[in-house]
């Protein structure tokens, strides 16, 4: 992540653990919604989201990372950064951030090097995470082969009603 420039970001909350994307990562925010369930979903997948005929993985950043798990809510909502979205208990912000306020975070700080970088502002520390780095090689694979198989069965779908 390059230190140089006043970068914004989209600050979220998935229990007690603050997180931020790069808003040039995210695609979209969009309230909780109804997902498909296929059989065989790895566990830290919800579901699959059919955002206007695309579909989209959808992950539970709080049982990747082994955090508290919080049933979704009223202010639960999913982060777009394609190929995925994640699911958070919340976003709070827009938040630009100056370069001094960014501190790398340690590759052994984080699984994956999934953590970017830290952010430390109001006694509170808030984790920048790699939208690319929160999963493995492998699980992008499957991932990708489960969007795949959703993308066919709604194109059956979409193709029964023309």
């Amino acid at each position: 992540m390059p230190l140089d420039s006043d970068r914004a970001f989209v600050v979220f909350h998935c229990g007690e653990t603050l997180g931020a994307l790069p808003i040039e990562a995210v695609d979209k925010i969009a309230p909780m919604a109804e997902l498909a369930r296929p059989p065989g979903l790895p566990a830290p997948m919800e579901g699959i989201l059919n955002l206007g005929g695309t579909a989209v993985p959808v992950l539970r950043l709080d049982r990747l990372l082994g955090l508290p798990q919080k049933a979704p809510s009223l202010y639960s909502m999913l982060i777009v950064a394609k190929p995925l979205a994640l699911l958070v208990d919340r976003v709070s912000e827009i938040r630009h951030i100056s370069p001094d306020q960014l501190l790398p975070a340690g590759k052994e700080d984080s699984f994956n090097a999934c953590v970017q970088a830290v952010i430390h502002s109001q006694n509170q520390i808030i984790h920048v995470f790699s939208p690319r780095q929160i999963l493995l090689e492998k699980e992008h694979e499957i991932l990708t082969r489960l969007a795949q198989r959703e993308q066919t069965r709604l194109a059956d779908w979409g193709a029964a009603i023309q």
